[in-house]
């Protein structure tokens, strides 16, 4: 409030000029919320302009924390993907006929959005965005600032108040999605989840505002249920509230079984289909799975939703179940395996709610390989962790899993302070630490284990404004060179990495910031190359590395403005391999479907390997909507060759509008192994073909 319009509109293009895309939203989307309801917004944008705003930091504290979650910066960057697959896709001689189509692109954005297919919305968003700005009837720099406010008043309009924050995530809720085995033996367990749901924290609007910082970035619930026995899974119902979940865990049927194994990734993938981004999922069972050909089709949904997956497993008396695919998901989506007695549970209900705040991974691993020792004390072998907790971390969870119970561990605090654990497990001693407003400094954990146990550990920083960040690959399109977002890594392939801090210079340090890559276990792999500042924002890095032949996460360290160091771990696995699968046509198109229509669906894939060799391609067929019939094989594809998938898709008239459709599809062969999810929404909106 109080700054002037033209002033800072006039600031942002004079430093960025007409490439400013995602700055002009931010402005355009202050001037539409009102700096007052989110100065976060406004941060954003302060160290860059230099706005004589310093004295207004402590004011606009509490709002602040209201307001910049992680979750709005995440859409800003699902919005500048888009951006920049745009400027890959349109050459100058399609911006004309591209641009022909904005009005029905408008009201796709607007349909996506309705029926609650917000990333889909955002991804579309970005292209008009770009089509709008390269248009030959908007050169202009003032007139693009014009169009963007516009787009963005229009989007408001449209959507009203509620759902375009849902939309921009400006003021989002958590969706908490539980997977629930409902046969026999899992009564006991069942009457414990009820208890986790109702210990639930009240929503952020139910908070005094004055009395609970923690509450206030917990924000508000949706539940998504998702039963699952055998050989019967679902239905996934919505709940808009816990008294609603509490009602509908009572009407549970718990009954059946009777083997040791039962549906559980079906269960799991109802859910994934129905889940918001970036929310967690908790399953609940004591039995092993017995559709493991669903596997790979769960871990592809499940990381390109970042949506971790949580296993609570308790035992079964008649059944000796195999856990290793539970802890390869766990894994490979940030999530993690909870073996726990039934009495048990009860106590996680803090561990639930924490996982739907702003919670940021600062280190996670397994085994810590190379570097136990032999602890004197004992015939076991010791681990020592050390890690960074910064000024910024409102809340401190420490988990340790052992596969059994001669495990233990210790948490020491920078002052060499010895922690109690929040709760200790029967079963396998497993710990959890739960610390409020933890000192700054070097925290220590210790593990001791039996030599050749297995133990995994995980340490989060949780805080409505947490540091984070999201990322994604470019890659250099053939022939034209242009740089192209991407979700594949290949092994030994140089790639361009775009880093967005979220949160911004307002809580780090720009300039003393390293990216690392570490392997799964914790351990670091390289350092970011030629790692510089990005020259649009302040807290957006640009660098170059070489893909490493094993699975990677991304690291972040660097320096809090209180000068207080850092780590953040990305949430999300690579796994590289010798082939890429893509979508091949337009995002828009063919992500926008009318009722009644048919057509075909086109995907590419490209093989790296240097070996001919033969592929089998399965997928996901949700609503039963593509003719064809899962797996395809195509033998006999040769090193750098590709191979065009046509998969015929006939929509019926009767399918509601705004039905979103998550396609998972898996090529393997060899030793090669590529994912991909194609997201569709059915709508009247959809663009013309």
């Amino acid at each position: 409030s109080g700054i002037n319009a033209e002033y800072v509109s006039s600031g942002i293009n004079a430093e960025y000029g007409d490439n400013s895309f995602v700055m002009v939203l931010v402005f355009a989307l202050l001037l539409v919320v009102g700096p007052a309801a989110c100065s976060d917004i406004l941060s954003m944008t302060r160290s860059r302009l230099e706005i004589a705003e310093r004295d207004s930091r402590s004011s606009i504290g509490r709002v602040s924390r209201r307001c910049a979650r992680t979750s709005f910066y995440k859409a800003l960057t699902d919005i500048e993907q888009s951006i920049k697959y745009a400027e890959a896709k349109f050459s100058p001689s399609s911006l004309d006929k591209s641009t022909k189509n904005l009005q029905e692109i408008r009201k796709s954005i607007i349909s996506a959005a309705r029926s609650g297919n917000y990333r889909i919305g955002r991804e579309i968003f970005g292209f008009y965005q770009y089509l709008q700005d390269r248009s030959s009837h908007s050169k202009s720099r003032k007139r693009n600032r014009r169009s963007t406010n516009d787009i963005i008043s229009y989007i408001k309009t449209k959507l009203g108040d509620k759902t375009f924050k849902e939309f921009f995530s400006i003021d989002s809720g958590t969706t908490l999605t539980f997977v629930l085995d409902t046969t026999g033996s899992m009564k006991e367990d069942i009457q414990q989840v009820r208890n986790i749901v109702r210990e639930l924290s009240s929503p952020a609007n139910e908070v005094d505002d004055e009395h609970s910082d923690f509450d206030m970035g917990s924000g508000f619930y949706t539940f998504l249920l998702a039963p699952f026995k055998d050989p019967d899974y679902g239905p996934l119902e919505t709940y808009a509230d816990k008294g609603e979940l509490l009602s509908a865990l009572e009407g549970l049927s718990v009954d059946g079984g009777g083997d040791c194994n039962e549906m559980v990734m079906h269960g799991i993938s109802e859910g994934l289909h129905e889940t918001e981004a970036y929310s967690p999922v908790f399953v609940f069972t004591d039995a092993g799975s017995k559709d493991l050909d669903e596997k790979d089709s769960v871990m592809t949904l499940s990381q390109m939703l970042y949506s971790p997956l949580y296993f609570f497993l308790t035992p079964s008396p008649e059944c000796e179940k195999d856990i290793s695919d539970y802890e390869d998901l766990a894994r490979e989506t940030s999530g993690q395996v909870l073996l726990l007695d039934k009495e048990e549970l009860r106590n996680m209900s803090d561990f639930v709610r924490s996982t739907g705040v702003g919670r940021a991974d600062i280190i996670s691993g397994s085994e810590r390989s190379g570097k136990g020792r032999i602890d004197k004390r004992s015939t076991g072998e010791r681990h020592i962790i050390e890690f960074n907790v910064d000024d910024t971390v409102d809340t401190l969870v420490v988990t340790v899993n052992f596969r059994i119970p001669t495990g233990s561990s210790y948490l020491l605090t920078p002052d060499r302070n010895l922690v109690i654990p929040k709760f200790v497990s029967a079963i396998t001693n497993m710990r959890l630490y739960e610390i409020q407003k933890p000192p700054p400094g070097v925290w220590t954990l210790k593990a001791i284990t039996d030599i050749g146990d297995k133990f995994t550990f995980k340490v989060n920083s949780v805080s409505p404004t947490n540091i984070d960040f999201d990322f994604y690959f470019l890659v250099e399109k053939q022939p034209s060179g242009k740089l192209v977002p991407a979700k594949h890594a290949t092994p030994g392939h140089t790639m361009k990495l775009k880093l967005n801090v979220l949160g911004g210079s307002d809580l780090i340090r720009p300039e003393k910031s390293i990216v690392f890559l570490i392997d799964t276990k914790g351990n670091v792999i390289s350092t970011i190359q030629t790692l510089a500042l990005s020259k649009e924002y302040n807290f957006q890095y640009d660098g170059v590395f070489i893909v490493p032949d094993e699975s990677f996460k991304v690291m972040v360290y660097g320096e809090t403005q209180t000068g207080h160091p850092f780590t953040r771990t990305s949430q999300a696995t690579i796994t590289p391999s010798y082939g890429i699968l893509q979508a091949s046509r337009s995002v828009i198109k063919y992500r926008m479907i009318r009722p009644g229509s048919s057509g075909h669906f086109h995907f590419k894939f490209q093989h790296f390997s240097e070996k001919t060799t033969d592929f089998r391609l399965t997928f996901s067929n949700p609503g039963k909507i593509i003719k064809e019939s899962s797996p395809i094989y195509f033998p006999g594809l040769e090193s750098r060759r590709r191979k065009i998938i046509r998969l015929p898709y006939d929509v019926p008239t009767t399918v509601p509008d705004g039905t979103e459709y998550r396609i998972s599809l898996v090529v393997e062969g060899g030793e090669v192994k590529s994912t991909y999810v194609h997201t569709i929404v059915i709508t009247r909106f959809a663009p013309t073909r």
